[in-house]
């Protein structure tokens, strides 16, 4: 036990020093993006101005169009980096602020002599640590780092074609600008992934409304939300991981490509109750058959090798249908992550429906 207090001491240590670090470059960051745009603007303004006159201006003008294109290109490379540090700040912040909480217990516990339950060894946290700085180091490459080095390259192109062809320069320059803003939403949607500042700003109504309508735009499944209920604010813990719980079984669903995920919260004054419920076309298909008797419709004088084939035949057409109700179905290992945070946090979980209903009660007090 001292060996586990000693190692999240060592991970706090550390942690605070990449905080300070990460503060530090968050400070130059901001000044270089504020010097640069105040740049582009001046190089915008000279532009608009030899525009006005463009026969006067001579070679002024074009070399004052690559002045914005360059100053442009580093301002958004200036703004993608702040963006991308503060994500990266939010999230060792967040596990700083985790371990802090943890250590205090540790040598209470030590002291008792006896196992402490469900809390992780050094190597544990390390591997925690690390396997959640792999993931957004992947998906920094595969998202943020990935448009900005495209925009370095559209911006390149513009700039030569100022130089040789300006006129096909325009076009150019259209494009680098859908790419400045597609980048920059795709940084906003990593960082909301990583840690949603709405969900501390506005609480849990407001992000899982978010989340919905992101997931349904991303994955092309419809997702209607309601909550029922004066909404208010509960501990962090429980918002962040009512929010994460969700999240995790919307994104399971919606892989199985279902018509239609319907979440919903009731608000008491004593309790939140929640479900997600994935609706798909063997819905409606069930319902048919189980309002339908298929021996009772069959006429009594049928012969018995037709009526074989028949019976065999829906037989077979039931069997298949319920293979594809179980593909539909939340995964187990994704059911165990979910049903063990939501257990540690004190959350009621069920799965029903052949597990495409999610349900969760959560009692204050």
């Amino acid at each position: 036990m001292q060996a586990l207090s000693g190692g999240v001491q060592d991970q706090l240590a550390q942690l605070g020093r990449e905080l300070a670090e990460i503060k530090l470059l968050l400070q130059q960051t901001a000044t270089e993006a504020e010097r640069h745009e105040s740049r582009r603007k001046q190089a915008a303004e000279r532009v608009a101005a030899l525009e006005r006159d463009p026969a006067s201006a001579g070679p002024a003008l074009p070399e004052a169009r690559v002045q914005v294109v360059v100053l442009t290109r580093r301002t958004a490379l200036m703004e993608g980096q702040l963006q991308v540090l503060e994500g990266k700040q939010r999230v060792l912040r967040r596990f700083h602020d985790f371990l802090t909480e943890l250590l205090p217990r540790l040598p209470a516990e030590a002291a008792a002599d006896e196992p402490v339950p469900d809390v992780p060894d050094s190597r544990s946290v390390l591997a925690a640590q690390e396997s959640m700085r792999r993931e957004i180091a992947r998906q920094m490459h595969d998202g943020p780092a990935q448009s900005i080095a495209n925009i370095a390259l559209q911006a390149q192109i513009v700039q030569r074609l100022l130089q040789r062809r300006p006129e096909e320069a325009e076009a150019e320059l259209g494009r680098l600008t859908e790419m400045v803003q597609h980048a920059l939403d795709a940084t906003k949607t990593f960082i909301f992934d990583v840690r949603p500042m709405v969900l501390d700003d506005l609480g849990l109504v407001a992000t899982l409304r978010r989340a919905t309508l992101e997931q349904a735009r991303r994955s092309g499944v419809p997702i209607r939300f309601e909550s029922v209920g004066a909404d208010r604010r509960l501990s962090e813990d429980v918002e962040t991981g009512l929010f994460r719980i969700l999240q995790d079984a919307m994104h399971a669903f919606v892989a199985t490509r279902p018509l239609q995920l319907v979440l919903r919260l009731d608000w008491t004054e004593e309790q939140l109750s929640g479900s997600l419920q994935s609706l798909t076309p063997y819905d409606e298909v069930q319902d048919a058959a189980g309002a339908a008797s298929p021996d009772a419709d069959r006429p009594p004088d049928l012969p018995p090798a037709l009526a074989n084939v028949m019976r065999e035949k829906e037989e077979y057409e039931a069997a298949r249908a319920a293979e594809k109700e179980r593909a539909s179905a939340l995964p187990d290992a994704v059911w165990g992550d979910l049903k063990a945070r939501a257990d540690a946090l004190g959350i009621k979980v069920v799965l029903a429906g052949t597990g495409r209903l999610l349900s969760m009660t959560f009692h204050e007090g």
